[in-house]
C-alpha cells in the first residue's frame, strides 16, 4: 500500500500516518452498519466540470437573495444548492 501511495505522488509521511490510522481500527468496528447522517432537503446542482467556468458556488451564494425574492424559488431553494 505504501508503494502505491508513493507512486501516485503522495508524501511518504502522509502515507505512513494514514496507514497507522487504518491499522489502529478494529475490524468489527469497520464492519458495523453505518448510521446514516441526517438527510438534507437541499437541491443538488450537477454540472459538467470545466476549468474555464468561474466559481459556481460563489456565484450561487451571491445571488441567492435574488432567487429568494420569488416565493416560488424560495420554496424550491430554501438553502443554497
Amino acid at each position: 500500500m505504501r508503494s502505491k501511495g508513493l507512486k501516485r505522488g503522495y508524501n511518504g509521511r502522509f502515507v505512513e500516518t494514514e496507514l497507522k490510522k487504518v491499522d489502529s481500527k478494529k475490524r468489527e468496528d469497520l464492519l458495523r452498519t453505518k448510521v446514516p447522517s441526517q438527510s438534507t432537503s437541499r437541491v443538488p446542482l450537477v454540472i459538467t466540470f470545466s476549468g474555464v467556468v468561474p466559481n459556481i458556488g460563489h456565484i450561487l451564494r451571491k445571488h441567492l437573495a435574488t432567487l429568494h425574492t420569488s416565493d416560488r424559488m424560495k420554496n424550491v431553494f430554501p438553502e443554497s444548492p
